[in-house]
């Protein structure tokens, strides 16, 4: 089987994410406005990089879009064996 590798970014980006919200988490009090604050930047920077890591991805011809259909890497984790919620799969 063919690693895809749109998926293997795409979850290792998320796991990535969710570590660095946890130790904010233990800095910062998860209902203060400075966590919301963290969390959304850290949020917007990770989909946003991902998103034009992909784009550029795709124009060099090594993915295109996933048969799935997923359109936005913020609904999360997809049961799509190719993408897993990256909306993007090998060529």
């Amino acid at each position: 089987m063919k690693i895809q590798i749109a998926a293997q970014i795409y979850l290792k980006s998320m796991d990535t994410m969710k570590k660095i919200l946890d130790l904010v988490g233990f800095r910062l009090d998860k209902k203060s406005k400075e966590f919301t604050y963290a969390k959304e930047s850290i949020m917007d920077y990770t989909y946003n990089n991902l998103n034009k890591l992909f784009k550029d991805l795709e124009k060099t011809g090594l993915i295109k879009k996933c048969s799935c259909g997923r359109n936005s890497l913020r609904k999360g984790y997809s049961n799509c064996s190719n993408c897993h919620g990256s909306g993007y799969e090998n060529v």
